[in-house]
């Protein structure tokens, strides 16, 4: 099996009330920032952080 250990996914963050509610993880930068847009419509009191995780972070 040839895993690429350089490979990195995209972290989506809500936080509501200064609390953390939810983590979602996507393949890609646009994903994540389409999937906030639509929840920033729906829920506009939702802090919303994005960045970028190396897949190693995640599984091992």
């Amino acid at each position: 099996m040839n895993i690429n250990t350089n490979t990195t996914i995209w972290k989506c963050e809500q936080y509501v009330a200064g609390k953390l509610h939810e983590k979602t993880i996507f393949e890609s930068e646009e994903q994540a920032r389409e999937f906030a847009k639509k929840l920033y419509g729906v829920r506009p009191d939702t802090i919303l952080r994005i960045e970028p995780m190396p897949i190693q972070h995640v599984w091992n």
